[in-house]
């Protein structure tokens, strides 16, 4: 989660240490080198937290 956007990436790429690059109007989230997603911004206010929070499943396998 950052400023208060969840930004999903996909189940393959579950725990890795992965990369965000906050532009003025959008989220890139980088493994390395690799580009895995780019979400627009739901604001245009700085960012003064990040806090990183890996989605909890529940049940099933």
């Amino acid at each position: 989660m950052v400023a208060n956007q969840c930004l999903r990436v996909g189940a393959s790429h579950a725990g890795k240490t992965v990369t965000i690059v906050i532009e003025d109007t959008a989220f890139r989230v980088l493994d390395g080198d690799v580009e895995l997603s780019v979400h627009p911004r739901r604001t245009t206010g700085p960012v003064s937290r990040f806090r990183p929070m890996p989605e909890q499943r529940t049940g099933g396998h």
